[in-house]
């Protein structure tokens, strides 16, 4: 049986992304439903994480976490366009 989706919440490591320690439990859930994508490079050494993503998401949300990531301009460039679109006079 999987454990509690809680039981490795107390878990800290330092977050390359942020620069300081934060517990397993933001990792699980960064502001969101699912995990941070870089979830299982950081926690691999500590405990089966792998399992236990296995164990508490869909194979179709393990993808999504673990697809890969756009880059950064990309992203601006998404977020410029959302901008203008948001900012447009309505008819």
């Amino acid at each position: 049986m999987a454990d509690r989706i809680t039981a490795h919440d107390g878990r800290r490591r330092r977050c390359p992304m942020l620069g300081h320690d934060v517990p397993f439990s933001y990792c699980r859930a960064p502001g969101r439903q699912l995990p941070c994508s870089r979830i299982l490079d950081c926690w691999w050494e500590t405990f089966d994480v792998e399992t236990f993503l296995r164990g508490h998401f869909s194979e179709d949300q393990i993808a999504e976490v673990l697809a890969p990531r756009k880059d950064k301009a990309a992203t601006l460039i998404e977020l410029i366009e959302k901008a203008r679109k948001a900012n447009e006079p309505k008819p």
